[in-house]
């Protein structure tokens, strides 16, 4: 079967713990993400088998009762996701742009990466998860800017209007602005 992802985002804290620990016990899935995020939420993205999502999501639903905000399930996830989660990307040697998205929520924002992935020639090249933004998902594309532009339409049809105004493109990035964007710090600073 193909890999696929699923999360729950919750409002408790503690609930969240108890309820991945539960999901991880019913299904035969692993866990890629396991932390609280801003403001005071609990987060977590597990993959595995179709079905297994499926019935970790589905249970994690059930146990949440009044305290699930947001939660998603993605079957055949682009691979990148994956490892944009283990902090591992495949950096082209040029950037000819740089394509962001900011959703309010992490679970928006990887339901709409995935489409965006799949709908053009772009690569991911970075995401910024809700630790320390206000519980926000940003990510970033590259790849012509054509390929961006029709790609973030696409992905466009996931977003809430106030989202749809937070979409940016950046056609030939300076050397600084790359570098802070993607690496996150100058070339020579520790």
């Amino acid at each position: 079967m193909s890999k696929s992802i699923g999360a729950l985002e919750f409002q408790s804290i503690s609930k969240g713990m108890y309820i991945a620990d539960a999901i991880v016990k019913k299904a035969d899935v692993e866990i890629l993400y396991f932390r609280t995020i801003c403001p005071g939420k609990f987060l977590v993205i597990i993959s595995g088998d179709e079905d297994a999502i499926d019935e970790a999501i589905d249970c994690g639903e059930d146990l949440a009762e009044k305290t699930l905000v947001d939660s998603f399930r993605v079957h055949n996830v682009s691979p990148e996701i994956i490892d944009g989660f283990r902090n591992r990307y495949n950096r082209p040697s040029y950037i000819d742009a740089v394509g962001i998205i900011e959703t309010r929520k992490v679970c928006t924002g990887i339901r709409v990466l995935d489409l965006v992935l799949k709908a053009a020639d772009v690569s991911l090249i970075k995401i910024y998860m809700a630790f320390a933004i206000g519980g926000k998902l940003v990510f970033l594309v590259t790849g012509s800017v054509s390929s961006i532009e029709y790609a973030f339409q696409e992905g466009k049809s996931l977003l809430s209007e106030y989202e749809s105004a937070n979409i940016a493109i950046i056609p030939s990035p300076s050397e600084e602005v790359l570098q802070q964007l993607v690496f996150g710090k100058k070339e020579g600073n520790e």
